[in-house]
């Protein structure tokens, strides 16, 4: 089963664009904090970044009311891609 739940916030304003047979696809990515004490007691935060890419009406709602900052709840499937240049991973 690949499935992921996310809140963050989005750190940047979602792009709407369309595919050719019409239907809306909008990127836009999140940040999400982890924030613990760490063995020393003292307060550690880690940021994790996520790009997310959205379909049909949902990517239409997502344009429509969300911009850069404001807080989000993600559940979808994770795709992971990877880049080459010059021979390295």
């Amino acid at each position: 089963m690949n499935v992921i739940v996310l809140f963050g916030r989005l750190t940047r304003d979602p792009q709407l664009s369309y595919t050719p047979s019409g239907t809306a696809v909008v990127d836009t990515a999140l940040a999400s904090n982890r924030i613990w004490k760490g063995k020393d007691g003292q307060k550690q935060e880690k940021v994790l970044f996520v790009d997310l890419r959205c379909f049909g009406r949902m990517a239409e709602n997502i344009n429509q009311y969300f911009k850069k900052g404001r807080a989000i709840f993600v559940d979808g499937r994770l795709k992971l891609d990877q880049w080459e240049k010059d021979g390295q991973k």
